[in-house]
């Protein structure tokens, strides 16, 4: 952007001196047509240090255009990237980050007003901080005690009736569901509001492949990384993205055939593939929506409907992405592509 408003800062001081040479010429000529007894010899001599004096304008005026014109481009320029530079380390989780205040009373109106707004935000996420502390106690309290009757009828259920040990069953699968559901929906809730499990540090894909299947019980013979590369994040957040994509294979892929990591650019992928009749093109962006299903046979009544969506939310978060494709010979293939760590930024 610099540059373009410099060039074109040039470009209009050299066509201002075309203009003047032009008109210049026309009056000399206009004059020796008017005189008719001059030289011309004296007009050609007068046509030659005209055009001498405005070629050496021409370049001066030149680059004076253009270093005016950088210059201002950049005092206008540099705040503007100075607001997105902030703005994106808000975004990446650095609330307290506010703007300089700033003498330029064209710009003094735009920093207040963003650091305003951040501050809007700032107190809104920490209401919902609050909030979701709140709801996790409320809720978990009486889910405890609920959990606990169940399992006092379950150790008795031998002694119950027919009828009554299928009510039991009944409701002891619906108290573990609430209770995974609790679990999701207040980890979602956290991701959203910026609520993290520690900082971000320097993580080696490999060793998180390796522990993150190691805790799901995965075969190790699955795992394939040729090169270990490095990324940022925060350890138990991927680990549980990652274990929420094992699991998801489990549950409506038939199970996992293939987890891998490769360096591709800049970015790390992780692709978890599975033996499941795979989604369906149209379906492929909206499961990772809360409680989305797709219109296959992957439908499974233990599930919440919230793991792809913390996924997307975790990776999100990461400055990453997730995506849903077609594994070659059939089957679904989950894919998580994080900006990969370079040695100096370690």
């Amino acid at each position: 952007m610099s540059a373009a408003f410099a060039a074109i800062s040039a470009l209009m001081s050299v066509v201002l001196v075309i203009s003047v040479f032009t008109i210049s010429r026309s009056y000399l000529e206009a004059q020796r047509s008017h005189a008719g007894s001059a030289p011309s010899g004296d007009l050609n001599a007068d046509l030659t240090l005209l055009r001498n004096v405005l070629i050496c304008c021409a370049v001066v005026v030149t680059v004076i255009g253009a270093v005016i014109g950088w210059w201002a481009s950049r005092r206008v320029l540099t705040p503007l990237h100075q607001v997105a530079g902030t703005a994106a380390r808000i975004a990446s989780g650095e609330l307290d980050l506010r703007l300089s205040a700033t003498k330029d009373l064209d710009l003094a109106i735009t920093v207040e007003s963003f650091n305003t707004m951040v501050d809007s935000l700032q107190r809104r996420i920490e209401r919902e901080h609050r909030l979701f502390g709140d709801v996790s106690h409320e809720l978990r309290t009486p889910l405890t005690t609920l959990t606990a009757s169940v399992e006092v009828l379950n150790r008795h259920r031998d002694d119950l009736p027919e009828r009554s040990r299928r009510a039991v069953a009944l409701v002891s699968d619906e108290v573990d569901h609430l209770r995974l559901l609790l679990d999701d929906l207040l980890a979602l809730a956290r991701v959203e509001a910026g609520m993290h499990h520690g900082d971000a540090e320097p993580l080696s894909v490999r060793d998180l492949l390796t522990h993150t299947m190691a805790d799901r019980r995965q075969p190790p013979e699955l795992l394939s990384v040729p090169r270990d590369v490095l990324v940022r994040g925060r350890k138990l957040e991927l680990e549980r993205a990652v274990a929420n994509l094992l699991q998801n294979a489990d549950r409506y892929g038939g199970g996992v055939v293939a987890v891998t990591a490769e360096l591709v650019g800049d970015e790390v992928s992780i692709t978890v593939d599975d033996a499941g009749p795979g989604v369906p093109e149209a379906d492929r962006a909206r499961i990772f929506e809360r409680f989305a299903t797709a219109r296959t046979g992957r439908r499974s009544v233990t599930g919440t409907g919230l793991g792809l969506a913390l996924v997307a939310e975790t990776v999100a978060t990461h400055r990453g992405r997730v995506e849903c494709t077609q594994r070659p010979g059939g089957g679904a293939r989950f894919t998580i592509c994080l900006p990969r760590l370079d040695a100096t930024q370690s």
